[in-house]
């Protein structure tokens, strides 16, 4: 009996295990679902929907919602292969925060992902700066493809500063200039087309600007300040000291100008400080510099030269290009004054430079480039008779930097080199007589000596040349100088010993 029973058992289940594998399995479907593309952004964001393992509903109607409404192109027909894409845009009345895009099938059943609707939003680079700081911004949750006019509040309005296009999903990024404002904290604000709107406050804070970084004293100055009170009284200190003052106007900016005062080379702060207490700080440097009493002149000219900023009891060298010609020693403030007289040098710009070793400044001094007057010639006169050691002679020419002449005689009146016979320079009297060693040579009136005058100023400027003359030589016996000595002596000896003679013989008559 309880074999038998045993028996059906096994046969049951060997009929079954038979079955199992006769009968064909049906396949089990996966489960549908969906995906997002892109999964979060802005309204107007277009949204694509793309379902798979759709198959056991191809042929029939399926219906896409977002946030519970039904988009546009819902519903739609599934397709033989299951699978579907379909977009959207996120509706302009979709609120921020999480949103569910669903699709749902004819049985009731559906498939469903999130979608975050991103809220509009901006953020700065830098919180707070100067006037003029470029700060870049960074905004999202705006409208999709859209335009977001950036503003920024001041004087109780609001200016607009930039204008940009936004991404596919509402973002944007936009740099902007921080334009001019009173100290304080200003609203940064960025709009679209559907009045979403996000803002970021920046700190404005007070500052200044210098024309120079660094001069010497008696340089002017420009100080100019951004970020002030709206018109507030301000003054500007040099190393503590009260140089200038100023208003700012309505936006906290002003511009005020002064000299460098006498200081000591180095550093030192300027400081502009309203009265509410809104303050700005410049470094500027104090650097020897040197002036002249004028910077023009002749030669001899008495000029004097003023430094500042050079090291206190430090003798100071002063050349004019690479001569020295006067040596100072500066004060307790590192300033000095010290006087000379223009050396001669050449017509136009010289260099003054004033030195301590360590510290050094330089000036120019413009040389007058004017050339003195032609000289008028007076002797010999034209095509006269002159003697071997013949005497020329030309009218005085003036100028502020001294004159000399040059004098030239020659055989031609082209005056080339090689016809030049005498040549004389550097001529301080408006005259000269040809020295024994110098005598001219026999000539003749068709074959004559031609001669001519220039004058030269200190500052090396030539005048023109001046007209030619001629004369010659005539060619008479000249003893030498000795011979005509020793014969001028032994005539006047004849002359003291017959005179002697004379005498004695007429006092013999006499007394015969």
């Amino acid at each position: 009996m309880k074999n038998s029973r045993i028996s059906r058992i096994l046969a049951i289940a060997f009929i079954l295990s038979l079955l199992a594998v006769l009968i064909p399995a049906t396949p089990v479907l996966a489960q549908p679902e969906i995906t997002l593309s892109p999964t979060s952004g802005s309204v107007g964001t277009e949204v694509t929907v793309t379902g798979i393992d759709f198959e056991s509903f191809k042929g029939t109607e399926v219906s896409v919602l977002f946030d519970n409404e039904e988009i546009d192109s819902s519903p739609l027909t599934i397709p033989e292969s299951g699978t579907f894409t379909v977009s959207f845009d996120v509706p302009d009345d979709a609120e921020p925060g999480r949103a569910y895009v669903r699709v749902r099938t004819m049985l009731g059943g559906e498939a469903r992902e999130s979608f975050i609707v991103r809220e509009p939003e901006i953020e700065l680079s830098v919180g707070e700066g100067t006037v003029g700081t470029m700060v870049t911004i960074d905004g999202h949750g705006f409208y999709a493809q859209g335009t977001v006019v950036l503003y920024y509040y001041k004087d109780g309005t609001r200016v607009s500063v930039g204008e940009v296009a936004t991404t596919p999903t509402g973002e944007f990024t936009c740099a902007i200039t921080v334009p001019d404002s009173i100290a304080g904290d200003h609203k940064i604000m960025g709009e679209d087309a559907l009045d979403n709107s996000a803002e970021a406050s920046f700190e404005v804070v007070p500052a200044i600007t210098l024309s120079s970084s660094s001069g010497a004293m008696g340089d002017e100055l420009t100080v100019s300040g951004t970020g002030f009170g709206n018109k507030s009284d301000v003054t500007i200190y040099f190393n503590n000291i009260v140089m200038a003052g100023d208003t700012a106007n309505k936006y906290g900016s002003f511009e005020t100008t002064f000299n460098v005062p006498t200081m000591a080379s180095g550093s030192y702060d300027i400081k502009a400080e309203d009265d509410a207490d809104n303050t700005g700080k410049a470094e500027f440097t104090v650097v020897a510099g040197a002036s002249l009493s004028q910077s023009t002149g002749d030669v001899g000219t008495p000029l004097i030269v003023s430094g500042v900023g050079f090291m206190a009891g430090a003798p100071v060298a002063i050349t004019y290009d690479d001569l020295e010609v006067v040596t100072a020693v500066a004060g307790n403030n590192g300033a000095f004054s010290s006087a000379f007289n223009v050396p001669p040098s050449i017509g136009g710009n010289h260099t003054i430079t004033v030195t301590d070793g360590t510290n050094t400044a330089t000036c120019i001094f413009t040389m007058e480039a004017e050339a003195p007057l032609t000289p008028a010639l007076l002797l010999p006169e034209d095509s006269t008779k002159a003697g071997a050691a013949a005497s020329f002679d030309w009218e005085d020419v003036t100028d502020p930097s001294g004159v000399t002449y040059t004098l030239q005689v020659a055989t031609k009146d082209d005056f080339t080199v090689s016809s030049i016979v005498l040549e004389k320079t550097g001529l301080a009297d408006s005259e000269y007589a040809v020295a024994d060693e110098e005598e001219l040579e026999p000539s003749t009136k068709e074959s004559p000596y031609y001669w001519r005058v220039k004058a030269v100023d200190s500052a090396s400027n030539e005048s023109e040349w001046s007209s030619v003359r001629s004369f010659y030589v005539g060619s008479s016996f000249t003893l030498p100088n000795t011979v005509r000595n020793i014969l001028i002596g032994v005539a006047i000896g004849a002359a003291v010993f017959f005179g002697f003679w004379l005498g004695r013989r007429t006092a013999y008559s006499r007394r015969v």
